[in-house]
């Protein structure tokens, strides 16, 4: 039958492709935010701001995916649900993006920028594929 055909292509696709089944443990975060604060007070995001995150739940790993390609990220799970990203950037730069069970979304800066504390903090969404 055409579903038993179908089944052995899968098998015979997976067996020389694993990489095609590695995609299934695969889980991509896009995350928007639409307002931030920062020392002067809340103000609404003037140009999209967009951060896309890739886990790899078999290996427990996680990726920020930016213009510049993948760079890899610390994953911590939440025991209540939910994840965080932590990027440590050179220059003693730090990026942390939290993501709640509703795929709302905080993304934290900590940046030292000539000498001073220069922080923000962007609040939005995310959606899971």
């Amino acid at each position: 039958s055409m579903k038993v055909m179908l089944a052995i292509l899968t098998v015979i696709a997976l067996a020389v492709c694993p990489a095609a089944a590695a995609g299934a443990d695969t889980v991509t975060y896009t995350c928007t935010y639409d307002s931030y604060s920062n020392e002067k007070g809340l103000h609404k995001v003037q140009d999209a701001f967009k951060l896309v995150f890739t886990v790899d739940k078999a290996r427990e790993a996680a990726r920020s995916v930016g213009p510049n390609g993948p760079i890899d990220v610390d994953l911590l799970y939440s025991p209540e649900g939910g994840l965080t990203f932590v990027e440590a950037v050179d220059g003693g730069k730090v990026l942390v993006t939290s993501i709640d069970r509703q795929e709302k979304s905080v993304h934290s800066r900590n940046i030292i920028l000539q000498g001073r504390v220069a922080s923000s903090q962007y609040y939005g969404s995310c959606s899971k594929r």
